[in-house]
């Protein structure tokens, strides 16, 4: 009897969430790693069967058309809600000694800032861009309830994406400062008792001051790092000087910018920190 894995090689189901299973995500890397050095899939069958590698539970055994289902499986990119296993240059090797070239393309550069923020405007679940028909970009949203997806060229989305950072550099007062971090519990507790008791009679001067240098300890390790804070400042300084400059411009998205929003018809817009939804 044939049987069949119900999930890719390398992963497994732990409460009801798709993770990678540490032995065979290793496994996968190996089969990767071995193809782009000239293996066959034959003769990486045959190494994990000698290893003793059980690709499913029933059997240990494995054969060239295993191998070859690992090597073509685009959810080892990270996928349709699986953990990625490989790099998209490992993958994008693989299909090229494969003679696939059309069929995939790695993110380029000035993409990867976009794709790391890119979220769904629709249910704001994180987008993932491929390029599976005939090397055209696509946004996918990976919430599969959503469903949502768009095909966009790199060099329009990149523009999109610069536009709105060009309206943003030429309001720099619309960038949000970092807010002060609200004081502790125990800081409220201690500030509490403090003054309570000065407002006794009996004051105890050792435990006064035992509460004074605790309150202020607790407020000191309440306090923001001033770095984001100051950088957010010289940012706006910069803007207001240059505001179509490119470094300045992707400084902004960098410091500022926390979403990339697409919407179903390639909409574009962005998201700032303690900000909830994207502005346009």
């Amino acid at each position: 009897m044939a049987w069949q894995r119900k999930i890719p090689f390398g992963y497994q189901v732990q409460n009801g969430r798709i993770n990678c299973h540490p032995e065979e995500a290793e496994l996968v890397r190996a089969i990767f790693s071995r193809y782009l050095l000239g293996g066959s899939y034959s003769q990486i069958a045959d190494e994990m069967a000698r290893q003793g590698v059980r690709y499913h539970q029933h059997t240990a055994q494995w054969n060239k058309h295993m191998v070859k289902r690992i090597l073509e499986n685009e959810r080892y990119l990270g996928m349709d809600g699986y953990p990625q296993l490989v790099t998209d240059e490992e993958f994008l090797a693989v299909r090229l000694r494969r003679g696939e070239q059309n069929t995939y393309a790695p993110c380029p550069s000035e993409i990867i800032p976009i794709r790391d923020k890119a979220v769904c405007a629709l249910c704001g679940e994180k987008m993932a861009r491929d390029t599976k028909s005939r090397g055209r970009p696509r946004w996918r949203c990976k919430n599969p309830e959503c469903g949502g997806s768009v095909y966009l060229d790199d060099s329009i989305i990149l523009e999109r994406v610069v536009q709105k950072l060009k309206v943003l550099a030429h309001s720099p007062e619309c960038i949000r400062l970092p807010k002060a971090a609200p004081a502790s519990t125990d800081a409220l507790r201690i500030e509490n008792e403090l003054a309570l008791c000065f407002n006794r009679a009996d004051i105890n001067p050792e435990y006064m001051k035992t509460l004074i240098m605790a309150a202020a300890a607790e407020r000191y390790a309440g306090l923001n790092d001033p770095t984001p804070a100051h950088r957010r400042a010289l940012l706006r300084q910069k803007l207001e000087l240059e505001p179509e400059n490119e470094e300045t411009l992707w400084e902004l998205f960098e410091s500022a910018v926390t979403h990339v929003c697409i919407g179903k018809g390639g909409e574009i817009s962005l998201s700032q920190k303690d900000q909830k939804e994207c502005a346009s």
